[in-house]
């Protein structure tokens, strides 16, 4: 066999292991759902024309043989994960599973009431400091939502462990909204 044939054809061969590399990621990620078996069997099918074969060139052996490591790597990681998913214990569903559990908390209509209640009493004092300084004060929605904004970004900076009081004061300048942070107790 001339040189010029076994270089495309490793060339070719690294091609389409980089390829079956990114289907494979996408098949575990579930971008796709059907394992890229046909990729995979061209590519066993290139490394199998040239396992027998003498290649006579150092460089092009050298670069068959490396690649025909590489495959045999993806190879084993590829039937691990199989592994884990047919035991239902893939990793990356896991992290995806508990990201979408920690990420989004299910809040209910009587937190939502209790929320409401909690910033009302802050609300009305705020509304009355701004209105006896001559200031219109703001919906009652966007003061809510404002004080939700405070309370995720102090948890967001101290963690989840913290409790969070909001105190009105009034100053030369305006009022402020001032934020007492403390640990939560146990």
């Amino acid at each position: 066999m001339a040189d010029n044939e076994i270089k495309q054809d490793i060339d070719e061969l690294e091609r389409k292991i980089e390829r079956l590399k990114h289907e494979y990621e996408k098949f575990f990620l579930g971008i796709i759902n059907v394992e890229p078996l046909q990729l995979k069997n061209e590519v066993v099918r290139l490394i199998r024309k040239y396992a027998t074969k003498q290649i006579n060139n150092v460089m092009l052996n050298f670069k068959y043989k490396n690649l025909t490591s590489r495959f045999l790597l993806y190879q084993e990681y590829w039937n691990r994960n199989l592994r884990l998913i047919e035991e239902g214990k893939n990793p990356k569903e896991i992290i995806r599973y508990q990201a979408k559990t920690t990420a989004t908390p299910s809040i209910t209509k009587e937190e939502k009431v209790e929320k409401r209640a909690d910033y009302k009493d802050l609300y009305q004092e705020y509304s009355n400091v701004l209105t006896k300084k001559g200031q219109n004060p703001p919906s009652e929605e966007a003061f809510i939502k404002k004080m939700e904004e405070l309370k995720s970004s102090v948890k967001s900076k101290y963690g989840d462990n913290v409790e969070t009081d909001f105190k009105i004061e009034e100053t030369d300048k305006g009022v402020k909204i001032k934020t007492t942070v403390r640990k939560k107790s146990s």
